[in-house]
């Protein structure tokens, strides 16, 4: 874990966060009003497979309205919550809006891509090592 300092306050990138993780979602939401409309129906599917509740009150599920309020660039007393961006992530199949909520604390998403990279890598350190170690051996001979 890194320890933050105590003279430095670098918070500017949490100052951009709503607007960027809602631009993000307008990316992977589309323009299509009918394309909102089943992404509508596909974060309600989600949401209630999983058993999760993204409404406060006595909504069920979230309507075009409600997605739309998330959405809109200007609209600062509707963000939508966390646990609303993860299950809206599932729902379109990009991970671009909980990218830029990890990125505000310096932080990244890795892809399966990434890790079988991070994997090959890790490996061919290995095999350098281990080959380090055989010429070593070989120079005592």
């Amino acid at each position: 874990m890194q320890q933050h300092s105590l003279f430095k306050d670098d918070h500017g990138a949490l100052a951009g966060l709503v607007p960027a993780m809602r631009a993000a979602m307008n990316r992977a939401a589309g323009a299509d009003t009918a394309g909102r409309a089943l992404l509508v129906d596909r974060i309600n599917d989600i949401a209630r497979q999983a058993g999760l509740r993204l409404t406060t009150g006595n909504a069920q599920s979230i309507s075009k309205d409600t997605l739309d309020k998330w959405l809109a660039p200007s609209d600062r007393d509707h963000t939508p919550s966390l646990l609303a961006v993860v299950v809206f992530c599932a729902a379109t199949g990009d991970s671009a809006p909980l990218q830029m909520m990890l990125r505000a604390l310096g932080l990244d998403v890795m892809t399966a891509e990434d890790r079988m990279l991070r994997d090959y890598g890790k490996a061919c350190k290995t095999v350098r090592e281990a080959s380090r170690r055989k010429k070593m051996l070989e120079v005592s001979i």
